[in-house]
């Protein structure tokens, strides 16, 4: 399975052993879960201000918590068809502070804490809950048989109480103390992850119905971060493909996706040629892809197109022409640190001309 981790608050100092062990942890789920290779999920460490944030946003509740889960994985996935085979399972989103306050009181230190809060969120991701007495308590064991592939299980912590542990491995979790990092760092690090949770996930709609509301809720969005749930699929898909740009002569490295109606993902990268006329942007990839599976204008709720550059990656010409030839709505403009503007059609190419004009 494929890790993509990111602290991104600055409040504590996370020990490089904790972010080894929580992959330890997470990599245990998956091994018991026999995931494949091809598994991607997300961590991202923020603070207490920003966990309470989506918590408020996202499920009601006005206060900080120590862990929340989104998955991407859900009964209505979209199909990717001319991208890498890559399985988004979700995110996990993990408040350090809070780590740290619930370790010292539970008594088995932050490492442990965190550790166990990865693995919890995994499975929630994966449909373990723990709304009642028996599901809680099958959640729990398959919580306790991922740490015990560490060291790390209620009965390791037990036998390090009792100086029964040989290795000392867990005592030494225990004693485990992460540091707090500067005032000024914090507040500069507090604002620029806030910013950066603030578009709300859209659930329990029908696909169809899914993809239309995300282009209207997304026009005039002119900043924003890849954290939207489509927006994220989407985001993900082009840097993946991205990745198997052909690209000799500028090395410059774009990707792109497109979404249907139907909910299928089609993404594309660019491809360079001696004859440089001959070069195909990703954005017209992608958009070739889905006509080469029978996709027609006005079946493209949503381009993407994102590339390693300071501001947002702004399509060509030929390729805002071939958009306005199947009369893409919504364009989003992206860098791969995750900057985005979205813009419509007619911002984009305003006096376009497209198949109807010839009627």
């Amino acid at each position: 399975m494929k890790i993509i981790f990111s602290d991104d608050q600055d409040e504590v100092k996370v020990p490089k052993e904790a972010v080894a062990l929580l992959k330890q942890g997470l990599q245990a789920v998956a091994k018991l879960h026999k995931l494949s290779a091809k598994t991607e999920v997300s961590v991202s460490l923020v603070n207490d201000e920003v966990i309470h944030v989506l918590n408020k946003d996202y499920r009601g509740i006005d206060r900080p918590t120590d862990v929340l889960s989104f998955a991407l994985d859900e009964a209505e996935e979209p199909q990717e068809i001319g991208g890498p085979e890559t399985h988004l399972l979700g995110d996990i989103i993990i408040s350090a502070e809070t780590a740290v306050r619930q370790g010292r009181e539970y008594g088995h230190g932050f490492n442990r804490e965190l550790v166990y809060l990865g693995v919890h969120s995994l499975l929630h991701l994966l449909g373990y809950d723990h709304m009642n007495k028996d599901d809680k308590a099958v959640m729990r064991e398959e919580e306790e048989k991922a740490l015990q592939m560490i060291h790390l299980s209620q009965a390791d912590l037990d036998r390090s109480e009792e100086k029964d542990d040989p290795d000392h491995f867990a005592l030494a979790v225990v004693d485990a103390e992460p540091e707090k990092k500067t005032e000024k760092t914090a507040k500069s690090g507090k604002h620029k992850v806030t910013s950066a949770k603030k578009i709300k996930p859209v659930k329990n709609r029908k696909k169809s119905d899914n993809n239309a509301k995300e282009g209207e809720k997304l026009m005039g969005r002119k900043d924003i971060k890849a954290t939207d749930k489509t927006i994220k699929k989407l985001f993900k898909k082009a840097l993946k493909t991205r990745e198997n740009a052909y690209v000799p002569f500028s090395k410059f490295k774009v990707g792109a996706a497109v979404l249907t109606k139907s909910g299928d993902i089609f993404t594309g990268c660019n491809v360079e040629n001696s004859s440089f006329g001959l070069t195909v942007c990703a954005e017209r990839v992608a958009m070739f892809n889905a006509a080469a599976a029978g996709v027609r204008p006005g079946e493209i709720t949503m381009l993407l197109v994102a590339a390693d550059t300071e501001d947002v990656t702004s399509p060509c010409g030929a390729c805002r022409q071939v958009m306005a030839e199947f009369e893409i709505p919504v364009i989003v403009m992206a860098n791969v640190r995750g900057d985005m503007k979205t813009v419509s059609l007619e911002e984009l190419l305003p006096f376009s001309f497209k198949a109807a004009d010839f009627a």
